[in-house]
C-alpha cells in the first residue's frame, strides 16, 4: 500500500508539473519564439542534450546553469528582442542580485526583425556578453533597499484589482527617484488586475556594446553561433502588449527616457 501511495503522489506531482509547464508555454503564442530560440541555443550551441535541458525548470534563475555550460563554465541568461537597444531582463530584484553576486554571468541576446505581413520573426544578430559584476554600469547607484522599497509598493496592490490613484502615485513617485540613479537599466512596473511585480530592461544595450567591446564574448549576424546553428526564421506574430499599471483618468505613468524606449518585445522567462 505504501508503494502504491508513493506512486500516486509521484504521478500526481509529475502531472501537475506537466500541466503547469503546458499552461506557461501555451499561454501566449507570440512568446513561443523566445522559448524556441532559447532551447535551440542550449541544444545546438552549448551542446546540452534535450533530456538534460528538460530538467532545467521554467522558474530556474538561469536559462543555462554554470554546471551545464561546457563552453564557458558560467551561468547564462538568454533573451530575445525585436528592439535592438532594449532587452527585457525579467524580475528586477533577481537580476540585481545576480549582477551583484560577482558570480560569472553571461547574457546571450537574439535580435530579430518582425515581419507583420507574413507573421514571421527573422534573426538579425546574436550577441553574447559578459555582465559579471557590472552593477555600476547597469544599475548605477541604485541600492538593493531602494529596489525592495519599490517592489513592496507594487506588491501592496492585490492581484485581483487595479491600483487606486494613491497606490499608482506612490509606485511611480518611488520609481522616478530610483530611476534617476540608474545607468542602463530601466525599472518596469507591471501592475494591473492580474499582476503586481517589478521587472527591468537593459535599455541601452547597443550603447553598452559600443562602449564595452571587451565584454563581447561572441557576435554573429547569421544563425551560426559559436559552432552551432539555430533557426534563421520562426513563424510568430507580433506580441499583443498589455497595458501597464493601469493609470487613472488624471494620472499617467512616468514614461521611459526618450533615449531608452520602453520595451516592445521580450522573453521573460525565468521569473
Amino acid at each position: 500500500m505504501l508503494r502504491i501511495k508513493n506512486l500516486r503522489i509521484n504521478i500526481s506531482q509529475h502531472l501537475r508539473a506537466t500541466i503547469a509547464s503546458y499552461k506557461i508555454m501555451s499561454g501566449n503564442e507570440s512568446q513561443k519564439h523566445g522559448f524556441t530560440w532559447e532551447h535551440k541555443i542550449i541544444l545546438n550551441v552549448f551542446r546540452v542534450s534535450d533530456d538534460i535541458r528538460r530538467k532545467i525548470k521554467y522558474t530556474a534563475k538561469m536559462d543555462l546553469p554554470a554546471a551545464l555550460n561546457k563552453l564557458d563554465g558560467c551561468d547564462v541568461s538568454i533573451k530575445t528582442t525585436g528592439s535592438p537597444n532594449t532587452v527585457c531582463m525579467g524580475d528586477c530584484l533577481r537580476v540585481y542580485d545576480s549582477i551583484c553576486s560577482n558570480k560569472p554571468l553571461h547574457l546571450v541576446v537574439v535580435i530579430y526583425k518582425q515581419d507583420d505581413v507574413n507573421n514571421r520573426k527573422k534573426l538579425i544578430e546574436i550577441i553574447q556578453v559578459d555582465i559579471t559584476g557590472l552593477k555600476g554600469k547597469l544599475f548605477g547607484g541604485i541600492t538593493r533597499e531602494e529596489i525592495e522599497e519599490l517592489v513592496n509598493a507594487v506588491k501592496r496592490v492585490p492581484h485581483d484589482r487595479k491600483p487606486t490613484a494613491e497606490e499608482h502615485k506612490a509606485m511611480f513617485d518611488i520609481q522616478k527617484i530610483v530611476q534617476e540613479k540608474s545607468c542602463a537599466i530601466y525599472l518596469n512596473i507591471k501592475c494591473d488586475s492580474k499582476q503586481s511585480r517589478l521587472q527591468c530592461s537593459f535599455n541601452k544595450f547597443l550603447e553598452f556594446i559600443e562602449r564595452n567591446p571587451d565584454k563581447i564574448i561572441a557576435r554573429s549576424k547569421t544563425n551560426e553561433f559559436r559552432g552551432g546553428v539555430i533557426p534563421m526564421e520562426l513563424e510568430s506574430g507580433r506580441r499583443a502588449r498589455k497595458k501597464k499599471c493601469a493609470p487613472t483618468s488624471t494620472i499617467e505613468p512616468t514614461p521611459a527616457p526618450t533615449s531608452t524606449p520602453t520595451p516592445t518585445e521580450s522573453t521573460i522567462s525565468q521569473e
